[in-house]
């Protein structure tokens, strides 16, 4: 199972993007492998709506209806699961969050980053990959 951070969901569909080529190309190429399980942290569709529907950052932000039709989409896909925090994860975050000494504003990656091991996830698709390098554990496919 490959994880998804919520760059790759915007760069999707923000089609000013300038990821956002790359960001098509990579998803119909996982398309086609039907044996490809994708997981995505359910905060990863919270941050989404939130940025996606932004007019600050947007010229033409979606709408929230917009914004729940793609996450709609998303969780009807037979290849995707949608992954929850478990105890195991809440006390992996705030071990990571202690051990690599990070500070609130990494806190949404690192759970995510826990909850993606506690599922067997081993690779994340990211344009980020800064957010996930500290863990020493995940194969980042960058798609910048």
């Amino acid at each position: 199972m490959i994880g998804i951070d919520t760059c790759f969901l915007i760069d999707l569909y923000w089609e000013d993007s300038p990821r956002n080529k790359n960001a098509h190309s990579l998803f119909e190429q996982i398309s086609k492998d039907e044996s490809t399980e994708l997981g995505i942290y359910y905060n990863c569709f919270n941050e989404f709506l939130h940025v996606i529907t932004d007019s600050r950052r947007f010229e033409n932000p979606f709408t929230m209806q917009e914004a729940i039709s793609v996450i709609d989409f998303w969780c009807d896909i037979k290849q995707v699961n949608v992954l929850y925090p478990t105890d195991t994860s809440f006390k992996r975050t705030l071990a990571w969050l202690n051990m690599y000494n990070l500070g609130r504003n990494r806190i949404n990656d690192t759970q995510m980053a826990a909850c993606y091991l506690s599922n067997g996830i081993y690779s994340i698709i990211t344009a980020n990959p800064k957010d996930f390098e500290v863990f020493k554990m995940f194969d980042l496919k960058d798609y910048r």
